[in-house]
């Protein structure tokens, strides 16, 4: 062991561990790793041969009136999923078991023997731990810390994987006695050398005692408990009265000082489906061994007790066979590399036989040459990892309790024939009949809830609403292996799919760094899952972020999805609700004030020019559920209007949405363009104007005549300067539209159709550009003295 700042003293300590290793005592407590082969092995045996009265398990206790649902003949891997839902919060955890879990060889050789059988734990919906912890069985606190660092550097292995497959795994002789000396030695030293034990950890380990104690009143037999190993010598020592403090004896308080309980809405803990792909430590479980087809492998090999040296050649041979079917075909020398490859480094490593890390690094030194990702990307690397995760998938036997929410989409999808098929199925719904947008409101629920199997494939644009003359959308509906449990997952957020949906997205736009138009975003989709969804708190969280906006283009475009909501929507049902009008009214008023307090923005800031539109849509629309007056809103426009500080562009929208309600003239919009007649400002201007004003602009005679002079007036170099601006702003007008502004300006300088001289066809680039090489011909000529005179020269 290296040398440590363990916090109890080695006469205390050796006296614990003594106490620890003990299997002749009456309570014998039995360390684990979640899902280790070896630690089920040696319970499996330990409790065939001692035949103890009461077997108590790391395990939600608030399953223990159900356990017979564990009996019932189920495909492992499956899962026991806790959830809770209070006012502020749903959580939900998992408790998962495969054939060679410890706790499920505890469960089932205890069942045998007649054993008293309980889950002791803290139920999760009173833990006071980690909320965002998903995974149970965690052992998080075996991973990290001074202690693991140090000893792995002194045995010389890579993580704690490996260091655990080192001192456990691969000692197919292992004794109890000798297991129990090595993991209840490790993990007392990295408690000792954690110094920190959590609240949470404190806590469950209280309530785990207290379990004990009871059971030992209650019965007279032997009693094995069966925990995570970091767990045991607290619980020895809070039973026993053992005096080690500092390993984390004290009990933490109920509820931290100035804090008060949540209430608890709904709770609840069901079975549900698992796969290995799921289990998998390399993908992201926190808890337990990586590579779970290899260790099922493992335990396949030693179920039948004898002691022998693991053989790696099925999984060799899983492995061509994945190969081939990813069109990679391994040659016999390749082979003859990757074994003897892989048994060197098992000698290296002081192993008697290949193991699980022997295997990997011996077919990424033998057939992969460029550089390695153990992320993936090799052919094969992504299969060396497929074949030890293993593939298999968990199925629940029938006559499992579901929560109520599982029965209540399964009476929807029966009622609106949407179960889904292995086969699949394709629809299309068209969303202005009514019976399709209530198909349509329980797929996008069950999409919200991340529920496996449905997927949106098509269909009308909600968000940039660039065509709704057609509002549709189509649907794959395929049965998933994750559709059970998905479905039992969505249970922690209600009992109604309604109100779950509702709490699902309120929590989604409550986490992370989201902003005003995400959160309407949301309201959107909300909409799409029926009003119903549309909860206070989702509303309330909008309003926070509207208060607390600062762009001007962000708020704008949170308004113009507010809008279309309250206004337009012909599908969902939102038009004119109370709680829209609230937001439209809170979103006006902020971007109202964030528009005066724009300065120098970029002149082809299109986002602040769509912005302003939504601001004088909303307006024009909806000024009855505003809390401004139409005296207030013109003020606010005309000192923006006025503001030399501001862009042409800002100004010449102000100018347009003022013009659109009847505040100015067009006198004064004339006057007001006569400020901005250089090449680089005109077209800035009239790109605000022409979006703001689009269908005043178009009829007025005298504005179409003012520009066509403005423009007259520029030289070729002007000309060429302010036309990309130009062609900006003429974007605002559809063809018609501009073909119907030429014949303004036509009749307004007394033209008729036919005097307009045709010119060759040339796009304006081309015709500006001849314009200004045509002007600088000209300066040249004159500068050499070589104009035309008449006469000749």
């Amino acid at each position: 062991m290296p040398d440590s700042p363990e916090l109890l003293d080695e006469e205390r300590r050796e006296a614990l561990l003594k106490r620890l290793c003990d299997t002749a005592n009456r309570v014998v407590y039995f360390p684990v790793r979640h899902h280790s082969p070896s630690c089920a092995l040696l319970i499996r045996d330990w409790i065939e041969t001692h035949r103890p009265a009461a077997v108590l398990i790391e395990g939600p206790s608030d399953y223990n009136p159900f356990l017979d649902e564990l009996f019932l003949g189920h495909q492992l891997p499956i899962a026991i999923y806790s959830y809770f839902r209070t006012e502020k919060t749903h959580s939900g955890v998992y408790y998962p078991f495969c054939e060679y879990s410890p706790e499920w060889l505890a469960l089932t050789a205890g069942k045998d023997a007649g054993s008293i059988l309980r889950f002791i734990d803290l139920p999760w919906s009173a833990s006071e731990g980690d909320q965002r912890q998903t995974h149970r069985y965690a052992d998080a606190e075996l991973r990290r810390g001074r202690y693991v660092t140090a000893l792995c550097n002194r045995l010389q292995v890579e993580d704690f994987d490996d260091l655990w497959d080192r001192m456990i795994e691969s000692h197919a002789d292992l004794t109890t006695d000798d297991y129990l000396r090595r993991a209840h030695e490790y993990c007392l030293s990295t408690r000792c050398w954690e110094g920190s034990i959590s609240d949470s950890d404190r806590h469950r380990e209280s309530f785990m005692a207290e379990n004990i104690r009871k059971t030992m009143k209650d019965t007279d037999g032997r009693i094995l408990v069966v925990t995570g190993g970091f767990h045991s010598s607290a619980l020895v020592a809070r039973v026993e009265e053992f005096p080690a403090p500092e390993i984390g004896l004290q009990d933490p308080p109920q509820t931290k000082a100035g804090e008060t309980e949540p209430k608890m809405i709904d709770h609840g803990v069901a079975l549900t489906t698992y796969s290995y792909e799921r289990l998998d430590g390399l993908h992201g479980y926190n808890a337990g061994m990586p590579s779970p087809g290899f260790y099922r492998e493992v335990w396949q090999q030693r179920g039948g007790r004898a002691a022998q040296p693991f053989d790696h050649a099925p999984l060799l041979a899983k492995l061509v066979k994945a190969l081939r079917q990813r069109k990679q075909t391994l040659s016999t020398a390749d082979l003859i590399a990757v074994e003897t490859t892989s048994q060197s480094l098992a000698a290296i490593r002081g192993r008697q036989h290949v193991w699980r890390n022997d295997l990997t690094d011996g077919v990424v030194s033998a057939l992969i040459k460029d550089e390695v990702h153990y992320d993936g990307g090799s052919p094969f690397l992504d299969a060396v990892q497929e074949v030890l995760r293993g593939s298999q998938t968990g199925s629940l036997a029938k006559g499992v309790r579901l929560p109520p929410l599982v029965k209540a989409i399964q009476d929807d999808l029966a009622a609106y024939d949407l179960q889904p098929v292995r086969k699949g199925i394709s629809i299309e719904l068209d969303l202005l009949d009514p019976n399709n947008v209530e198909k349509s409101r329980l797929l996008h629920r069950l999409r919200a809830l991340e529920i496996r199997g449905f997927r949106w494939t098509g269909g009308t644009d909600f968000l940039a609403r660039e065509d709704l003359q057609r509002i549709w959308e189509s649907w794959e509906i395929r049965w998933s292996p994750e559709f059970e449990s998905s479905c039992i997952e969505a249970a922690r957020y209600g009992t109604v799919l309604e109100h779950a949906v509702a709490s699902k997205l309120v929590e989604h736009a409550g986490t992370g760094e989201h902003t005003v138009v995400s959160a309407c975003e949301w309201l959107i989709q909300a909409a799409r899952c029926g009003t119903k969804t549309l909860s206070n708190n989702l509303v309330e969280v909008t309003g926070a972020l509207i208060a607390r906006e600062g762009q001007f283009s962000e708020i704008g475009e949170a308004l113009g999805h507010l809008l279309y909501l309250f206004c337009f929507d012909e599908a969902f049902g939102t038009t004119r609700l109370d709680q829209l009008a609230r937001l439209i009214d809170e979103a006006f008023a902020r971007a109202l004030w964030l528009f005066e307090s724009l300065g120098q923005t970029a002149p082809t800031d299109t986002g602040v020019i769509a912005a302003a539109e939504n601001l004088s849509e909303t307006f024009r629309r909806v000024s009855d559920v505003l809390d401004v007056t139409d005296e207030e809103y013109a003020s606010v426009l005309n000192r923006i209007q006025a503001d030399r500080g501001k862009s042409p562009s800002i100004r010449g929208a102000a100018a347009g949405m003022l013009w659109s309600i009847g505040g100015t003239t067009p006198e004064d919009i004339l006057n007001t363009m006569r400020l901005f007649t250089s090449p680089d400002q005109l077209g800035d201007f009239l790109s605000g104007l022409f979006r703001l004003a689009r269908e005043v602009a178009q009829r007025h005679p005298g504005l179409v005549r003012s520009i066509d002079e403005r423009l007259l007036e520029f030289d070729g170099e002007g000309f060429q300067a302010a036309l990309p601006s130009l062609r900006l702003a003429f974007t605002a007008f559809t063809p018609r539209e501009k073909h119907y502004l030429l014949l303004t300006l036509f009749e307004s300088l007394g033209l008729a159709k036919s005097e307009v001289p045709s010119l060759p066809s040339a796009n304006t680039e081309t015709a500006a550009e001849a314009l200004g090489i045509e002007e600088r011909i000209g300066e040249l000529i004159s500068n050499f003295g070589l104009e035309a005179v008449d006469g000749g020269i």
